[in-house]
C-alpha cells in the first residue's frame, strides 16, 4: 500500500506514462505542479518518493540533464500498470462511502418519522 504522498506522485507519472506507451519524460518541476496545491508536499519528499516507488517495481527511473535542467525519464513496469486497479479501487471506496451515508440519512430520517408519530 502506498503512502499518500506517493500515491499523488504515482498518480502524476501514470497519467503522463500512459498516454505513450508507458513511457515519459518529466522535470521536477514538472511533477510537483501535478500535485494538487492543498497538499502539503515539499521539494525534498520527492527524491525519497520516487526512490520508494523504484524500489517497489513501479516504474524504471533514469536521471539525467537535458540543456542544463533535470529531467526523469520514467519506464511504467507491471506494478505501474497495475497501479490503475488501485485508483479505480479508491475511487469505488468513495462511491460506497457516498451511498452508506445517504442510506444512513434515510433510514435516519425514517426513523424520525416512526418516532415522532408515536
Amino acid at each position: 500500500m502506498l503512502s499518500k504522498k506517493e500515491t499523488m506522485i504515482m498518480k502524476a507519472i501514470y497519467f503522463k506514462a500512459i498516454k505513450s506507451e508507458g513511457k515519459c519524460l518529466m522535470t521536477p518541476t514538472e511533477l510537483l505542479e501535478k500535485i494538487p496545491f492543498s497538499k502539503s508536499f515539499n521539494r525534498e519528499d520527492l527524491e525519497p518518493c520516487l526512490k520508494t516507488l523504484v524500489l517497489e517495481d513501479y516504474f524504471e527511473l533514469i536521471d539525467t540533464e537535458r540543456k542544463g535542467e533535470r529531467v526523469f525519464c520514467f519506464t511504467l513496469h507491471q506494478n505501474g500498470y497495475a497501479f490503475a486497479r488501485q485508483i479505480e479501487s479508491e475511487q469505488r471506496m468513495i462511491k460506497l462511502k457516498i451511498i452508506l451515508v445517504v442510506l444512513g440519512a434515510i433510514a435516519s430520517a425514517i426513523l424520525t418519522r416512526i418516532i415522532a408519530a408515536i
